[in-house]
């Protein structure tokens, strides 16, 4: 095989790789959506006992809620990122050998040409 049927070969198969790579879902919008009741206003500084009580019961119900929600948000986060870690050490390696490849094949095209 010629050296530049090979390249045309490489280039082909890079092309292939990163067009597999763009195949992958877009992120969904970045949206609020837990489904934690956010808690009244605060009733005000003359309100009853019973009632600031009340409002503390249901921050404190609130606090729990979005602390779940976003460890949840979180974990999904990490794996995101993990997976675009290995993506790009996937990419790395195939642009690494690309370049090794058409380094070699530049040697031996030197090599003949002299």
């Amino acid at each position: 095989m010629s050296v530049p049927r090979i390249f045309a070969a490489l280039l082909v198969a890079s092309a292939a790789t990163g067009a597999a790579l763009a195949q992958s879902p877009a992120p969904a919008a970045a949206a609020d959506s837990s489904q934690c009741a956010k808690p009244d206003a605060h009733p005000g500084r003359l309100a009853s006992n019973e009632k600031i009580r009340a409002w503390n019961k249901e921050v404190s119900v609130w606090q729990e809620c979005m602390k779940k929600h976003i460890a949840e948000v979180q974990a999904k986060a990490d794996a995101a990122v993990k997976s675009a870690n290995a993506a790009v050490a996937d990419s790395n390696a195939a642009i690494n050998a690309y370049n090794a490849t058409v380094k070699e094949l530049q040697a031996q095209a030197d090599a003949n040409a002299k």
